[in-house]
């Protein structure tokens, strides 16, 4: 290791253990845990301390001579510049922290030490109550740093999570915390918790009876604001025309096939008849959990033995009920983080029906979970999607590589493999399974498109919800989440546009590397580095990248 390299790998440590030390709840997720019972101080003197280490770290990798370094070693160098150049701008440009009560909720969610057991549950309960105690802080740290006037859908939904994080500490921390046999460190928690619950309620109604009543309709960061998010955050510097003419005609392809499938199933219907007959086709309530399980052996038999990706663990994905303190969605993935050392399983969460819904209610539910919606789910969360991706992250060859990842390639590769594995042969031609797969890719076209207009061309709420109806067949309800969501996370344009970025560099891959390279040697070679922005990745893939990304 030559001195430039010996400088980067002392400037690297240092620069994680601040970026640790001021983000400790993602340190802590990460699989640190000798950050457990730390939050983020988002006060003023905290970012402007944080900003002044970011500019000193700036000048040390300038001083870096980024030539003589070794593969490796030159991949951490740009990591790092665009990591640091990325904080930067998150920091003293965009200032989401002023905008949008939705990041204060992050300090507030302490599921993850009870949802993992990597530690005695009397130590976790210890760590639990040193984060519950500095919520009331937090909490008065973020009604000083919003601005007084903020985007109304932003605090409407605010409201919905703040209450869903009132409701678990009340009701679902009890369950979840039921083995605690200490009195001591239980009085303590349950001090802690009230104090907490009283602080986010009064956070609560703040933002209902003080924010709202001054909120504005405008929620769009703009059209500079936007190229400067894909420009930090992806490495994407594309005019918004350009990529906007890209997503249509991405759209407009995956409107064609999915109007062909439909008419080779039974041409008497439309394509929203065809999706309400397959949400009637579902495994029953007793039957679910089994069926998923099956259904992800399969999944991970037929990636291994057609040579799709390798899944460098025999450690399967569980399938289990969704733990009570955590059923407000459908089905998810938690996965371990990568520096974890004892609680390494991940689960594959799957949300039962309430046994006393109503028989309506109870099929309502159910029709979430059609076979074709079910098999998507699956392929994008378990195999070969963000699970087989986590495996890989969990083996980067960097440290800085499991630490700094990018919202378009950890989307790109799992939105991919729902289209690749049909391709390779999954479900033996089954149009029911291609009809989902490209209902799935019209509402991620439909978020692209969305994104780009909504914050760039004064689209409306109204007028996006109306887009996912009538081009991605949504009902109005869904269809409305999806618009909304776009307000608040204008990144969600990354499923789409990462998916494009990756085949482009898979068609150049087999291109560079002639007809001996297979679809394995690309995929291994894809996730293998973690999850950089996709135009870096290209550099370590491609022998002379020349920058044309799509």
């Amino acid at each position: 290791m030559n001195d430039q390299a010996q400088g980067l790998a002392m400037l690297t440590e240092d620069f994680l253990n601040d970026y640790f030390a001021f983000y400790p709840t993602i340190a802590s997720n990460l699989g640190l845990h000798a950050y457990d019972g730390q939050i983020i101080d988002l006060s003023a003197n905290a970012i402007a301390t944080y900003v002044n280490r970011l500019r000193d770290y700036q000048q040390r990798l300038a001083a870096i001579d980024a030539a003589r370094l070794e593969e490796m070693a030159a991949f951490d160098y740009q990591l790092l510049h665009w990591q640091i150049e990325r904080e930067l701008w998150r920091w003293l440009e965009e200032r989401e922290y002023q905008r949008n009560p939705m990041i204060y909720a992050y300090n507030a969610m302490v599921d993850t030490y009870v949802k993992r057991n990597y530690a005695p549950l009397e130590v976790r309960v210890a760590a639990l109550i040193r984060h519950l105690q500095q919520i009331p802080a937090a909490m008065q740290v973020a009604r000083q740093n919003l601005l007084p006037q903020l985007p109304r859908i932003f605090i409407e939904e605010s409201l919905t999570i703040f209450t869903g994080l009132i409701v678990f500490l009340t009701r679902n921390l009890a369950e979840a915390c039921q083995s605690l046999t200490d009195p001591t460190l239980e009085q303590e928690l349950w001090t802690a918790r009230d104090a907490a619950v009283v602080a986010l309620q009064a956070f609560h109604d703040y933002l209902r009876d003080a924010c709202l009543p001054m909120a504005t309709d405008a929620f769009a960061i703009g059209t500079q604001q936007f190229a400067a998010m894909l420009r930090y955050n992806e490495q994407i510097d594309l005019p918004l025309d350009q990529l906007l003419a890209l997503g249509e005609r991405d759209l407009a392809r995956n409107q064609q096939a999915i109007r062909d499938v439909a008419t080779q199933i039974d041409p008497t219907l439309t394509i929203q008849q065809h999706m309400l007959a397959q949400g009637r086709k579902h495994p029953s309530a007793d039957q679910l959990i089994a069926e998923t399980r099956a259904l992800l052996e399969d999944l991970r038999t037929f990636v291994i033995e057609h040579d799709i990706v390798s899944v460098p663990s025999t450690v399967r994905c569980r399938v289990e009920e969704t733990p009570p303190f955590a059923r407000w969605a459908f089905a998810m993935m938690s996965t371990a983080g990568p520096f974890e050392t004892v609680a390494t399983e991940s689960f594959y969460y799957v949300t039962l029906p309430e046994s006393h819904w109503s028989p309506e209610d109870i099929e309502g539910w159910l029709t979430k979970f059609d076979y074709g919606t079910l098999v998507a789910v699956s392929i994008h969360e378990a195999y070969p999607g963000h699970y087989v991706h986590f495996l890989h992250l969990r083996h980067a060859p960097t440290r800085l590589a499991k630490v700094c990842t990018a919202y378009s390639h950890i989307e790109s590769w799992a939105h991919y493999v729902e289209q690749m594995m049909l391709e390779e042969g999954y479900g033996s031609g089954d149009l029911t399974l291609r009809l989902t797969q490209l209902a799935e890719a019209l509402t991620r076209n439909c978020r692209y498109i969305c994104a780009i207009k909504m914050h760039t061309q004064d689209m409306t709420v109204d007028a996006a919800t109306r887009y996912f109806m009538q081009h991605a067949y949504m009902d109005e309800v869904t269809a409305r989440q999806e618009a909304r969501r776009g307000t608040y996370d204008p990144g969600y344009i990354n499923y789409t546009l990462g998916k494009l970025l990756l085949l482009k560099l898979r068609k150049d891959y087999q291109i560079a590397h002639g007809p001996r390279s297979t679809l394995k040697q690309f995929h291994d070679a894809y996730i293998s580095y973690g999850a950089p922005p996709i135009p870096l990745l290209r550099t370590l893939l491609l022998p002379n990248d020349d920058r044309v990304l799509i």
